[in-house]
C-alpha cells in the first residue's frame, strides 16, 4: 500500500508541475517582453495552444468511443434491426398500425 501511495504522490507532483508550466507558458509569457531571458525557457505559444487542441480533441473522441461502446454493448452488435433498441421500435410500430387481416 505504501508503494503504491508513493506512485500517486509522485504522479501528483509531475503533473502540478507541468500544469504550472503550462498556465506559465500560455498565461504569463505574453505578458514579459520578448527579449527576456525566460522567454527562452519556453517554446512557441503556437505549441501550446496545439496542444491543448489535441488533448481536448483526443478526450472527447475518446469519451464519444467509450459511449459508442457501452451504447453497442447496451443494444446488442447481431446486425440491423435486431438489439433491444431496434425491437421495441419496431414492437411499438406494430403497435401502432392496425392489421391488414
Amino acid at each position: 500500500m505504501l508503494y503504491d501511495r508513493t506512485i500517486a504522490k509522485f504522479l501528483l507532483a509531475i503533473t502540478t508541475a507541468f500544469y504550472a508550466y503550462y498556465v506559465l507558458w500560455i498565461g504569463v509569457t505574453p505578458f514579459i517582453d520578448p527579449s527576456h531571458f525566460t522567454q527562452r525557457l519556453f517554446p512557441p505559444r503556437e505549441y501550446g495552444l496545439l496542444l491543448a487542441a489535441v488533448v481536448m480533441t483526443s478526450g472527447l473522441g475518446l469519451a464519444m468511443t467509450a459511449a459508442s461502446v457501452h451504447t453497442i454493448r447496451q443494444t446488442g452488435t447481431e446486425g440491423e434491426g435486431s438489439g433491444k433498441f431496434a425491437l421495441a421500435v419496431w414492437n411499438d410500430k406494430e403497435a401502432r398500425e392496425p392489421s391488414s387481416s
